[in-house]
């Protein structure tokens, strides 16, 4: 028989047959071990050559032990057994090997390993992960050096995708230009794509003729609609998804800074006009304005500022609704800008007030003003209802009236009031008496401020009879201004001005304080108690702390709320009925009297007048002047008193001067006059006089 190679002969004496037994079976364990640990070896080396990462060994020559089949193939080698014993200075550039060997050296030397460093590939395109270890015998000895890398280019090439797209977003937040955005974009994509053609055709942008095959990505609006196209040259695979993905994302981001640049467009636009008619607001008026002026001045010619406000807006706003309002805006807007054409400016600056600015032609100013307002007053017709609305135009001109642009619009301001109050539906020129006047007003404004806070207000009181009596039992306090210079003034001379301005509210207060203070002063000296009436003002009934600002009052002074009346006028209350009723009766709980003055003049009717909680009617003095020689006044008052007493409501007759309305309203059943016929308003001294006066008359009678 045929002895296997290596195997030990069977045909041994028998003396030695259990000593041969022993050799043949660790003869062939030691061959199953040796098999073994070569099956393991052409596993391995399977494994790793099918890894498509590059692994590799190098001795400390930096010569090539083993290199698995991913760096065979990469290197252009048939097998590996080619590349065995070989340096990087025999395969790649000095450069591309100093390179490595540095890295490879610095390993080896220190025994420290070089991790997830990322590189430039030496052969081909994209990036490689690269990694070094020490390469050591069984002793440790460091012998060589073992490196392993990772192509990760499609991971940097995500990273690049990821990272253009941030900077493009980054772009659109920071609110960079279009065009700039475009042509930022267009660059960084033709860079990343290797120089391929790239266009962004958007809106009006000229469009680019691809003699390649283009790719072509939709620019879509937020609102679904379509802004253009990004072209790309064709040059990669179909199956490319990644970038086919990146490129519509690109698209996607130029669509929102398309949007964005239209929103900012939108905004600038709306920041200097209205939105409602489309024309220049104040803003760009004033810029406008100021580009006119200098203009003229330089050609000596003159601009006129017209302001224009509609006469009585408000009642087609509150009878039409204000849809109807915004329409009338509109057709108003659109007939001045056709009067005034190209050679100059209509601006709406709020509400129902335009302004108009007119450069000097060979047609003269009014000619012009007078067609604007003729055509703003002509017939026109809203929800089925023809309607006619006039205006009011205040004019002042360059040169004459002022030279800057805030100058012209506080002229044309004042001639505009002037119109207004002169009937309204007409044209007022600025005079320079306009000036005089409202530096004037200026000035008694300063002095109406300053008067609140020196305390320049005195009251007087009118007294109050009990018809039945001939007892004084109430007063009405009437303010003065102790002016420091003009003396003594009336309310007439400065309470309109504080209406307009809002001192009123001030002065009201002040009054209110005075006249609670004064009627406790008279109780303490031991007078008659009497209920002293304070006038309220609209301004001054509208403020929410009306209510607290009497109770203070009160309690200040501290005199019981019974002996103190509030004066309202029925046009007050029926300005809003139901917040004025609520108000109303927040002071009547506080335990003071309510009384509605000039009765007659208003709108109120029966069913409402029932539903305020009042203590008084007072007539108002128009229908006492003329009796008894008019029998209409008569008629009217004596209708008022009945009123009052159905309603269990005292009346008080403002204005009596003669004996004979006197006698008749103690005829029609009136219980209390005040007037000149008892006494003008005195100062408080003269009241207290008048009261003790009377007092000793009635006790002597």
């Amino acid at each position: 028989m045929t002895r296997q190679p290596g195997r030990p002969s069977k045909s041994m004496n028998a003396g030695s047959n259990g000593g041969d037994e022993c050799l043949l079976q660790r003869f062939d364990a030691l061959q199953e071990q040796h098999l073994s640990l070569t099956e393991r070896y052409e596993w391995l080396e399977t494994m790793i050559n099918y890894v498509p990462d590059f692994i590799y060994a190098k001795d400390r020559d930096g010569r090539f032990l083993f290199a698995n089949r991913a760096i065979v193939i990469n290197n252009d080698f048939n097998n590996v057994e080619e590349l065995i014993g070989l340096t990087d200075a025999e395969i790649h550039s000095a450069a591309d090997a100093e390179k490595i060997d540095e890295v490879e050296r610095r390993v080896m030397e220190t025994g420290e390993p070089d991790l997830g460093v990322e590189e430039r590939r030496i052969r081909g395109e994209g990036w490689l992960m690269m990694s070094r270890v020490p390469l050591r015998d069984r002793s440790g000895n460091i012998i060589g050096v073992v490196g392993a890398s990772r192509d990760i280019s499609a991971r940097k090439r995500a990273e690049e995708l990821m990272s253009t797209q941030t900077r493009l977003l980054q772009d659109v937040a920071r609110g960079v230009d279009l065009g700039s955005f475009l042509r930022d974009a267009q660059a960084l994509l033709e860079r990343l794509l290797d120089g391929r053609r790239v266009h962004f055709q958007v809106d009006d942008r000229q469009a680019e003729v691809f003699t390649e095959e283009a790719v072509e990505f939709p620019i879509l609006s937020r609102d679904g609609g379509r802004h253009g196209v990004l072209m790309v040259a064709k040059a990669w695979d179909n199956d490319d998804a990644g970038l086919m993905e990146f490129l519509a994302g690109v698209a996607q981001t130029a669509g929102i800074a398309i949007d964005r640049h239209q929103d900012i467009t939108h905004i600038a636009y709306l920041a200097e006009h209205d939105a409602l008619t489309g024309l220049p607001n104040r803003t760009l008026l004033d810029r406008k304005l100021g580009e006119l002026l200098e203009k003229s001045s330089r050609q000596q010619k003159c601009v006129a500022v017209a302001f224009v406000d509609l006469d009585n807006f408000k009642f087609v706003n509150d009878s039409l609704g204000h849809a109807a309002g915004d329409e009338l805006l509109k057709v108003v807007a659109r007939r001045i800008s056709t009067q005034i054409r190209n050679d100059g400016i209509v601006s709406r600056i709020g509400g129902d007030e335009f302004i108009i600015v007119l450069e000097e032609t060979s047609v003269p100013m009014s000619e012009r003003l007078r067609a604007i307002l003729e055509a703003i007053s002509a017939p026109l017709t809203i929800d089925g209802v023809e309607i006619r609305v006039t205006c009011s135009i205040g004019v002042a001109c360059s040169g004459e009236h002022g030279d800057t642009a805030s100058e012209l619009f506080a002229s044309a301001d004042m001639a505009l009031y002037r119109a207004k109050e002169s009937g309204r539906d007409r044209i007022q020129l600025f005079t320079h008496a306009m000036g005089e006047e409202a530096r004037n007003k200026l000035v008694r404004i300063e002095e109406l401020r300053r008067a609140v806070e020196r305390d320049e207000f005195v009251l007087h009181y009118q007294p109050q009879k009990d018809i039945r009596t001939g007892r004084i039992i109430g007063v009405e306090a009437l303010v003065r201004w102790q002016h420091p210079a003009e003396g003594l003034l009336l309310p007439g001379a400065f309470i309109p001005l504080a209406e307009e301005t809002g001192l009123i509210v001030a002065i009201g207060d002040i009054v209110l304080r005075k006249a609670c203070q004064q009627n406790r002063n008279w109780q303490d000296r031991g007078l008659a108690m009497l209920r002293v009436a304070v006038n309220v003002s609209a301004r001054q009934f509208l403020e929410r702390s009306l209510t607290d600002q009497v109770s203070s009052a009160l309690q200040s002074a501290g005199l019981d709320p019974r002996w103190l009346e509030l004066e309202l006028t029925e046009s007050l209350i029926m300005r809003d009925l139901e917040g004025a009723i609520e108000r109303m009766r927040e002071l009547k709980q506080l335990g003071v009297s309510l009384a509605i003055d000039d009765f007659g003049t208003g709108y109120s009717s029966l069913s409402t007048l029932r539903r305020f909680p009042l203590s008084r009617l007072k007539i108002d003095r128009s229908f006492i002047a003329d009796i008894p020689h008019k029998a209409g006044d008569m008629a009217i008052t004596a209708a008022i008193v009945s009123l009052g007493r159905t309603l269990e409501l005292e009346v008080v007759a403002e204005g009596v001067e003669t004996e004979e309305q006197a006698h008749f309203l103690a005829g029609a059943g009136c219980e209390m006059f005040q007037g000149y016929l008892l006494a003008r308003p005195l100062p408080p001294s003269e009241v207290e006089d008048l009261i003790l006066q009377m007092t000793t008359q009635r006790d002597g009678d």
